[in-house]
Protein backbone atom coordinates (compact mmCIF):
# COMPACT_ATOMS: atom_id res chain seq x y z
CA UNK A 1 0.00 0.00 0.00
CA UNK A 2 1.15 3.55 -0.50
CA UNK A 3 0.09 6.64 0.54
CA UNK A 4 1.31 10.28 -0.35
CA UNK A 5 1.37 13.17 2.35
CA UNK A 6 0.58 16.51 1.57
CA UNK A 7 1.59 19.48 3.25
CA UNK A 8 -0.18 22.66 1.58
CA UNK A 9 1.16 26.31 1.14
CA UNK A 10 0.60 29.45 3.20
CA UNK A 11 -1.86 31.92 2.01
CA UNK A 12 -0.84 34.84 3.98
CA UNK A 13 0.08 38.05 3.86
CA UNK A 14 3.43 37.31 5.80
CA UNK A 15 4.92 34.65 7.23
CA UNK A 16 8.07 33.45 8.66
CA UNK A 17 9.92 30.07 9.17
CA UNK A 18 10.91 29.77 12.70
CA UNK A 19 11.48 25.79 11.93
CA UNK A 20 8.18 25.29 11.13
CA UNK A 21 7.50 21.20 10.39
CA UNK A 22 3.58 19.87 10.27
CA UNK A 23 4.52 17.49 13.63
CA UNK A 24 1.04 16.04 13.45
CA UNK A 25 1.68 14.93 9.46
CA UNK A 26 4.84 13.23 10.68
CA UNK A 27 3.73 11.62 13.36
CA UNK A 28 1.25 9.64 11.14
CA UNK A 29 3.82 8.85 8.26
CA UNK A 30 5.84 7.15 11.37
CA UNK A 31 2.80 5.82 12.19
CA UNK A 32 1.97 4.24 8.85
CA UNK A 33 5.68 3.29 8.28
CA UNK A 34 5.19 0.84 10.77
CA UNK A 35 2.40 -1.01 9.07
CA UNK A 36 4.78 -1.11 6.26
CA UNK A 37 2.62 1.32 4.15
CA UNK A 38 5.04 3.17 1.59
CA UNK A 39 4.93 6.74 2.24
CA UNK A 40 5.73 9.89 -0.19
CA UNK A 41 6.06 13.51 1.22
CA UNK A 42 5.54 16.54 -0.26
CA UNK A 43 6.37 19.49 1.87
CA UNK A 44 5.45 22.92 0.06
CA UNK A 45 6.83 24.39 2.98
CA UNK A 46 10.54 23.00 2.93
CA UNK A 47 12.83 25.46 2.18
CA UNK A 48 15.34 23.39 1.38
CA UNK A 49 14.30 20.94 -0.76
CA UNK A 50 16.50 19.89 -3.44
CA UNK A 51 14.28 21.03 -6.10
CA UNK A 52 14.21 24.92 -5.49
CA UNK A 53 17.95 24.88 -5.90
CA UNK A 54 17.60 24.00 -9.52
CA UNK A 55 14.00 25.26 -9.64
CA UNK A 56 15.60 28.87 -8.37
CA UNK A 57 18.11 31.32 -9.82
CA UNK A 58 18.62 32.05 -5.62
CA UNK A 59 17.54 30.53 -2.62
CA UNK A 60 15.65 32.28 0.16
CA UNK A 61 17.48 32.96 2.80
CA UNK A 62 18.32 31.34 5.69
CA UNK A 63 19.57 32.33 9.16
CA UNK A 64 22.29 30.83 10.94
CA UNK A 65 20.60 29.06 13.20
CA UNK A 66 18.03 27.32 10.65
CA UNK A 67 15.32 29.26 10.24
CA UNK A 68 14.69 31.56 7.24
CA UNK A 69 12.28 33.17 4.79
CA UNK A 70 10.12 31.19 2.73
CA UNK A 71 9.85 31.85 -0.91
CA UNK A 72 6.95 33.28 -2.50
CA UNK A 73 4.54 34.53 -5.25
CA UNK A 74 2.13 37.46 -5.29
CA UNK A 75 -1.08 36.10 -5.93
CA UNK A 76 -4.53 37.66 -6.16
CA UNK A 77 -6.31 38.82 -2.86
CA UNK A 78 -9.25 36.99 -2.02
CA UNK A 79 -12.47 39.17 -2.10
CA UNK A 80 -12.75 39.73 1.26
CA UNK A 81 -9.43 40.86 1.84
CA UNK A 82 -9.08 43.45 -0.51
CA UNK A 83 -9.52 46.66 1.63
CA UNK A 84 -6.59 45.08 3.38
CA UNK A 85 -3.36 47.29 2.05
CA UNK A 86 -0.67 44.26 1.95
CA UNK A 87 0.04 42.24 -0.71
CA UNK A 88 -1.35 38.39 -0.58
CA UNK A 89 1.66 35.63 -1.38
CA UNK A 90 1.43 31.88 -1.67
CA UNK A 91 4.65 31.17 0.45
CA UNK A 92 5.88 27.83 -0.38
CA UNK A 93 7.31 26.00 -3.11
CA UNK A 94 6.30 27.40 -6.72
CA UNK A 95 3.22 26.04 -7.71
CA UNK A 96 4.91 24.90 -11.10
CA UNK A 97 7.44 22.80 -9.16
CA UNK A 98 5.00 20.98 -6.77
CA UNK A 99 2.81 20.11 -10.05
CA UNK A 100 6.47 18.61 -11.31
CA UNK A 101 6.75 16.58 -8.34
CA UNK A 102 3.29 15.00 -8.39
CA UNK A 103 3.83 14.20 -12.06
CA UNK A 104 6.55 11.57 -10.82
CA UNK A 105 5.28 10.52 -7.59
CA UNK A 106 3.64 6.62 -8.20
CA UNK A 107 0.12 6.75 -8.24
CA UNK A 108 -0.68 5.90 -4.09
CA UNK A 109 -3.37 4.37 -2.65
CA UNK A 110 -4.85 6.89 -0.64
CA UNK A 111 -3.99 10.68 -0.23
CA UNK A 112 -3.35 12.60 3.46
CA UNK A 113 -3.31 16.05 3.50
CA UNK A 114 -3.00 18.73 6.39
CA UNK A 115 -3.98 21.95 7.53
CA UNK A 116 -2.70 25.15 9.32
CA UNK A 117 -3.95 28.25 10.16
CA UNK A 118 -7.46 28.08 9.58
CA UNK A 119 -7.28 31.35 7.17
CA UNK A 120 -5.03 29.54 5.25
CA UNK A 121 -7.49 27.20 3.58
CA UNK A 122 -7.10 28.87 -0.26
CA UNK A 123 -3.79 26.90 0.19
CA UNK A 124 -5.78 23.73 0.74
CA UNK A 125 -8.00 23.88 -1.56
CA UNK A 126 -5.24 25.07 -4.31
CA UNK A 127 -3.40 21.62 -3.42
CA UNK A 128 -6.64 19.67 -3.69
CA UNK A 129 -7.65 20.55 -6.63
CA UNK A 130 -4.10 19.94 -8.20
CA UNK A 131 -4.01 16.12 -6.39
CA UNK A 132 -7.92 15.19 -7.55
CA UNK A 133 -6.88 16.31 -11.03
CA UNK A 134 -3.59 14.01 -10.94
CA UNK A 135 -4.73 11.36 -9.48
CA UNK A 136 -8.59 10.81 -10.55
CA UNK A 137 -10.42 8.46 -8.38
CA UNK A 138 -7.67 8.44 -5.30
CA UNK A 139 -9.62 8.68 -1.85
CA UNK A 140 -8.61 12.32 0.27
CA UNK A 141 -8.39 12.38 3.75
CA UNK A 142 -8.11 16.14 4.91
CA UNK A 143 -6.77 16.91 8.94
CA UNK A 144 -4.88 19.50 10.77
CA UNK A 145 -5.87 22.27 12.26
CA UNK A 146 -8.67 23.86 9.80
CA UNK A 147 -10.14 20.52 9.46
CA UNK A 148 -10.90 20.24 13.06
CA UNK A 149 -11.51 24.23 14.08
CA UNK A 150 -13.70 24.63 11.24
CA UNK A 151 -15.03 21.34 9.53
CA UNK A 152 -18.19 22.31 8.48
CA UNK A 153 -16.39 25.23 6.32
CA UNK A 154 -13.77 22.70 5.30
CA UNK A 155 -16.92 19.99 4.10
CA UNK A 156 -18.87 23.16 2.53
CA UNK A 157 -15.40 24.23 0.46
CA UNK A 158 -12.70 21.69 0.30
CA UNK A 159 -13.90 18.69 -2.20
CA UNK A 160 -11.86 16.29 -0.53
CA UNK A 161 -13.71 12.69 0.25
CA UNK A 162 -13.18 12.49 4.01
CA UNK A 163 -12.65 15.45 6.75
CA UNK A 164 -11.10 13.99 10.11
CA UNK A 165 -11.55 16.36 12.73
CA UNK A 166 -10.13 14.18 15.62
CA UNK A 167 -6.39 13.89 16.85
CA UNK A 168 -6.30 9.83 17.37
CA UNK A 169 -3.70 7.75 15.40
CA UNK A 170 -5.54 4.68 15.59
CA UNK A 171 -9.28 6.45 14.87
CA UNK A 172 -6.99 7.23 11.10
CA UNK A 173 -5.86 3.89 10.87
CA UNK A 174 -9.38 2.69 11.56
CA UNK A 175 -10.72 5.48 8.48
CA UNK A 176 -8.06 4.31 6.21
CA UNK A 177 -8.98 0.52 6.86
CA UNK A 178 -12.15 1.13 6.31
CA UNK A 179 -11.87 3.56 2.89
CA UNK A 180 -8.91 0.93 1.41
CA UNK A 181 -9.55 -1.87 3.23
CA UNK A 182 -5.50 -2.36 4.49
CA UNK A 183 -4.80 -4.21 7.61
CA UNK A 184 -4.07 -2.27 10.87
CA UNK A 185 -5.33 -4.87 13.62
CA UNK A 186 -1.92 -5.99 14.26
CA UNK A 187 -0.44 -2.47 15.61
CA UNK A 188 -3.29 -2.65 19.03
CA UNK A 189 0.34 -4.67 20.29
CA UNK A 190 2.17 -2.17 22.36
CA UNK A 191 5.55 -0.19 21.21
CA UNK A 192 7.65 2.07 20.95
CA UNK A 193 6.23 5.47 21.07
CA UNK A 194 5.87 7.48 16.94
CA UNK A 195 8.67 10.02 16.42
CA UNK A 196 8.15 12.14 13.50
CA UNK A 197 9.36 10.36 10.09
CA UNK A 198 12.29 13.09 9.76
CA UNK A 199 13.91 10.86 7.37
CA UNK A 200 11.47 11.70 4.64
CA UNK A 201 13.16 14.88 4.31
CA UNK A 202 15.70 15.05 1.54
CA UNK A 203 17.49 17.25 3.58
CA UNK A 204 17.43 18.24 6.70
CA UNK A 205 18.57 22.16 8.73
CA UNK A 206 16.39 21.63 12.11
CA UNK A 207 13.99 19.48 13.85
CA UNK A 208 10.81 20.68 15.53
CA UNK A 209 9.53 18.37 17.90
CA UNK A 210 6.63 18.77 20.76
CA UNK A 211 7.37 16.74 24.06
CA UNK A 212 3.71 17.39 25.13
CA UNK A 213 0.59 18.15 24.24
CA UNK A 214 -2.28 20.44 25.38
CA UNK A 215 -1.76 23.07 27.36
CA UNK A 216 -2.88 22.98 31.67
CA UNK A 217 -4.14 26.85 30.91
CA UNK A 218 -7.37 28.33 29.26
CA UNK A 219 -5.53 31.80 27.91
CA UNK A 220 -9.01 33.61 26.30
CA UNK A 221 -7.41 34.18 23.14
CA UNK A 222 -5.51 30.85 22.69
CA UNK A 223 -7.60 27.60 21.45
CA UNK A 224 -4.65 24.49 22.20
CA UNK A 225 -7.11 23.12 24.53
CA UNK A 226 -10.00 22.66 21.64
CA UNK A 227 -7.39 20.98 20.02
CA UNK A 228 -5.93 18.90 22.84
CA UNK A 229 -7.40 16.27 24.91
CA UNK A 230 -6.07 17.63 28.70
CA UNK A 231 -2.27 18.14 28.95
CA UNK A 232 0.08 14.79 28.68
CA UNK A 233 3.41 14.35 27.94
CA UNK A 234 4.13 12.62 24.42
CA UNK A 235 7.73 10.64 25.43
CA UNK A 236 10.15 10.43 27.66
CA UNK A 237 12.97 12.16 28.91
CA UNK A 238 15.18 9.37 28.07
CA UNK A 239 13.72 9.17 24.54
CA UNK A 240 13.28 13.05 23.78
CA UNK A 241 17.16 13.00 24.90
CA UNK A 242 18.22 9.50 22.17
CA UNK A 243 16.30 11.64 19.54
CA UNK A 244 18.27 14.75 19.50
CA UNK A 245 21.45 12.56 20.07
CA UNK A 246 20.74 10.94 17.01
CA UNK A 247 20.06 14.07 14.68
CA UNK A 248 23.13 15.97 16.32
CA UNK A 249 25.97 13.02 16.00
CA UNK A 250 24.86 11.14 12.86
CA UNK A 251 22.55 13.35 10.95
CA UNK A 252 24.28 16.28 11.68
CA UNK A 253 21.69 18.49 12.65
CA UNK A 254 22.39 21.93 15.15
CA UNK A 255 19.20 23.11 15.86
CA UNK A 256 16.59 21.90 17.94
CA UNK A 257 12.70 23.68 18.31
CA UNK A 258 10.56 22.71 21.64
CA UNK A 259 7.16 23.78 20.14
CA UNK A 260 5.74 22.80 23.46
CA UNK A 261 2.66 25.42 24.81
CA UNK A 262 3.83 24.67 27.98
CA UNK A 263 7.27 23.38 28.35
CA UNK A 264 8.06 24.51 31.54
CA UNK A 265 4.76 22.98 33.62
CA UNK A 266 5.87 20.84 36.12
CA UNK A 267 9.26 20.92 35.03
CA UNK A 268 10.72 19.16 38.16
CA UNK A 269 9.37 15.79 36.62
CA UNK A 270 10.03 16.95 32.52
CA UNK A 271 11.90 20.09 31.55
CA UNK A 272 14.46 20.08 34.26
CA UNK A 273 15.06 16.04 33.49
CA UNK A 274 15.77 17.31 29.56
CA UNK A 275 17.81 19.76 30.31
CA UNK A 276 20.05 17.82 32.73
CA UNK A 277 20.43 14.54 30.35
CA UNK A 278 21.63 17.29 27.33
CA UNK A 279 24.08 18.30 29.51
CA UNK A 280 25.47 14.79 30.43
CA UNK A 281 25.69 13.58 26.86
CA UNK A 282 27.17 16.77 26.05
CA UNK A 283 25.06 17.18 23.29
CA UNK A 284 26.58 20.80 22.07
CA UNK A 285 23.33 21.95 20.04
CA UNK A 286 21.30 24.85 19.86
CA UNK A 287 17.77 24.64 21.12
CA UNK A 288 15.22 27.00 20.58
CA UNK A 289 11.28 28.30 21.81
CA UNK A 290 9.51 30.06 19.47
CA UNK A 291 5.97 28.99 21.28
CA UNK A 292 7.70 30.94 24.57
CA UNK A 293 8.28 30.11 27.48
CA UNK A 294 5.67 30.96 30.83
CA UNK A 295 7.43 33.42 32.71
CA UNK A 296 6.11 32.49 36.26
CA UNK A 297 8.05 29.37 36.20
CA UNK A 298 11.69 30.55 35.74
CA UNK A 299 13.30 29.84 38.53
CA UNK A 300 17.16 30.62 39.49
CA UNK A 301 18.13 26.79 38.38
CA UNK A 302 16.21 26.60 35.50
CA UNK A 303 17.91 29.49 33.66
CA UNK A 304 21.34 28.12 34.85
CA UNK A 305 19.70 25.07 33.04
CA UNK A 306 18.68 26.96 30.17
CA UNK A 307 21.71 28.69 29.24
CA UNK A 308 23.74 25.48 30.25
CA UNK A 309 22.22 23.14 28.08
CA UNK A 310 21.80 25.08 25.11
CA UNK A 311 18.87 26.77 24.68
CA UNK A 312 19.84 30.53 22.97
CA UNK A 313 17.79 33.37 22.20
CA UNK A 314 14.86 31.83 24.95
CA UNK A 315 11.46 33.62 24.04
CA UNK A 316 9.06 34.82 27.09
CA UNK A 317 5.52 34.72 27.10
CA UNK A 318 4.33 38.09 28.19
CA UNK A 319 1.51 39.03 26.74
CA UNK A 320 0.09 41.45 28.88
CA UNK A 321 1.50 42.90 31.92
CA UNK A 322 -1.25 44.88 33.46
CA UNK A 323 -3.37 43.05 36.19
CA UNK A 324 -6.92 44.29 34.98
CA UNK A 325 -5.77 42.09 31.97
CA UNK A 326 -6.22 39.38 34.25
CA UNK A 327 -10.06 38.72 33.68
CA UNK A 328 -9.41 39.17 29.59
CA UNK A 329 -6.29 37.20 29.15
CA UNK A 330 -5.76 35.48 32.48
CA UNK A 331 -2.45 37.21 32.10
CA UNK A 332 0.54 34.63 32.36
CA UNK A 333 2.33 37.30 34.53
CA UNK A 334 2.93 40.03 36.93
CA UNK A 335 5.62 43.33 36.63
CA UNK A 336 7.17 41.33 39.64
CA UNK A 337 7.31 38.33 37.85
CA UNK A 338 8.57 39.45 34.63
CA UNK A 339 11.45 41.06 36.29
CA UNK A 340 12.21 38.02 38.64
CA UNK A 341 12.65 35.88 35.48
CA UNK A 342 14.51 38.36 33.07
CA UNK A 343 16.72 38.52 36.26
CA UNK A 344 17.61 34.96 36.67
CA UNK A 345 18.18 34.60 32.77
CA UNK A 346 20.76 37.84 32.95
CA UNK A 347 22.49 35.81 36.04
CA UNK A 348 22.70 32.26 34.11
CA UNK A 349 24.47 34.31 31.58
CA UNK A 350 22.24 35.46 28.85
CA UNK A 351 23.05 38.78 27.37
CA UNK A 352 19.72 41.07 27.70
CA UNK A 353 19.28 41.41 23.87
CA UNK A 354 19.05 37.38 23.53
CA UNK A 355 16.14 37.26 25.68
CA UNK A 356 12.97 37.76 23.63
CA UNK A 357 9.61 38.93 24.73
CA UNK A 358 6.59 38.29 23.35
CA UNK A 359 3.83 40.85 23.39
CA UNK A 360 0.43 40.59 21.89
CA UNK A 361 -1.62 43.26 20.06
CA UNK A 362 -4.73 43.38 18.45
CA UNK A 363 -7.23 41.59 20.92
CA UNK A 364 -10.75 42.55 20.78
CA UNK A 365 -11.06 44.69 24.14
CA UNK A 366 -7.27 45.90 23.92
CA UNK A 367 -6.69 49.07 25.38
CA UNK A 368 -3.55 50.83 22.94
CA UNK A 369 -2.10 52.93 25.56
CA UNK A 370 -1.92 49.80 27.97
CA UNK A 371 0.18 48.11 25.24
CA UNK A 372 2.49 51.17 24.48
CA UNK A 373 2.98 51.21 28.33
CA UNK A 374 3.68 47.02 28.44
CA UNK A 375 6.20 48.00 25.37
CA UNK A 376 7.76 50.91 27.06
CA UNK A 377 8.34 48.93 30.06
CA UNK A 378 9.63 45.77 28.65
CA UNK A 379 12.29 47.96 26.67
CA UNK A 380 13.49 49.69 30.09
CA UNK A 381 15.20 46.09 30.39
CA UNK A 382 16.96 46.12 26.87
CA UNK A 383 15.32 42.78 25.72
CA UNK A 384 14.29 42.29 22.15
CA UNK A 385 10.71 42.46 21.64
CA UNK A 386 8.49 40.37 19.47
CA UNK A 387 4.72 41.68 18.52
CA UNK A 388 2.65 38.96 17.96
CA UNK A 389 -0.90 39.72 15.85
CA UNK A 390 -3.86 38.27 17.55
CA UNK A 391 -5.46 36.31 15.32
CA UNK A 392 -9.07 34.56 15.89
CA UNK A 393 -9.38 31.22 17.09
CA UNK A 394 -12.57 29.66 16.67
CA UNK A 395 -14.18 28.77 19.70
CA UNK A 396 -12.22 30.54 22.14
CA UNK A 397 -14.10 33.48 24.31
CA UNK A 398 -11.94 36.31 22.15
CA UNK A 399 -12.92 34.73 19.24
CA UNK A 400 -17.03 35.87 20.00
CA UNK A 401 -15.71 38.92 21.52
CA UNK A 402 -14.41 39.91 18.26
CA UNK A 403 -18.42 39.89 16.60
CA UNK A 404 -17.21 36.20 14.80
CA UNK A 405 -18.93 33.31 14.73
CA UNK A 406 -18.86 29.39 13.08
CA UNK A 407 -20.45 30.82 9.66
CA UNK A 408 -17.66 33.75 9.07
CA UNK A 409 -15.11 33.27 6.47
CA UNK A 410 -12.02 31.55 8.16
CA UNK A 411 -9.95 34.34 6.33
CA UNK A 412 -11.52 36.83 8.66
CA UNK A 413 -9.16 35.09 11.12
CA UNK A 414 -6.00 36.39 10.05
CA UNK A 415 -4.20 38.33 12.05
CA UNK A 416 -3.55 40.84 9.56
CA UNK A 417 -6.80 41.70 8.32
CA UNK A 418 -8.05 41.61 11.78
CA UNK A 419 -6.04 44.80 13.17
CA UNK A 420 -7.15 46.31 9.49
CA UNK A 421 -11.06 46.05 9.79
CA UNK A 422 -11.16 46.27 13.53
CA UNK A 423 -8.75 48.38 14.67
CA UNK A 424 -6.79 52.23 14.57
CA UNK A 425 -4.33 49.86 12.16
CA UNK A 426 -2.53 53.31 11.74
CA UNK A 427 -1.51 53.35 15.36
CA UNK A 428 -0.56 49.85 15.87
CA UNK A 429 1.88 50.22 12.60
CA UNK A 430 3.08 53.22 14.42
CA UNK A 431 3.91 50.94 17.34
CA UNK A 432 5.56 48.20 15.16
CA UNK A 433 8.28 50.66 13.22
CA UNK A 434 8.93 51.92 17.28
CA UNK A 435 9.48 48.77 18.05
CA UNK A 436 11.35 47.67 15.03
CA UNK A 437 13.16 50.22 15.54
CA UNK A 438 14.54 49.57 19.18
CA UNK A 439 15.29 46.31 18.47
CA UNK A 440 17.96 47.24 16.12
CA UNK A 441 19.18 49.90 18.95
CA UNK A 442 19.78 46.91 20.79
CA UNK A 443 20.58 43.98 18.58
CA UNK A 444 23.54 46.22 17.22
CA UNK A 445 24.59 47.99 20.46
Amino acid sequence: MRALLVNPWIYDFAAYDLWSKPLGLLRIASFLKRCKVKIDLIDCLDRNHPALKTYLRKMPRSSFYGCGNYYFELIEKPKILKSIPRRYKRYGMPRELFERLIKRQSRPDIILITSGMTYWYPGVLEVVEILKKRFKGIPIILGGIYARLCPEHAKKNIPVDFIYSGNNLFEIAELIFKITRYNFEYLRIKQKPFFYAYELYPKLEAVSLRTSSGCPFRCSYCGWYLLEDGFRYNFTQDFIVEKIAYFFKVKGVKNFAFYDDAFLYNACQHAIKIMQKLIKRKIKANFHTPNGLNIRYITKEIARLLKASGFIRPRLGLEFIFKKKENLTNIKATKEEFLKAIGYLKEAGYPSKDIGVNIMIGLPEEDYFEIEETVKFVASQKVRIHLEEYAPVPGTPDFFKAGLTYDSDPLLHNNSAFLYLNKDASRLEALKDMVHKYNAQIIYS
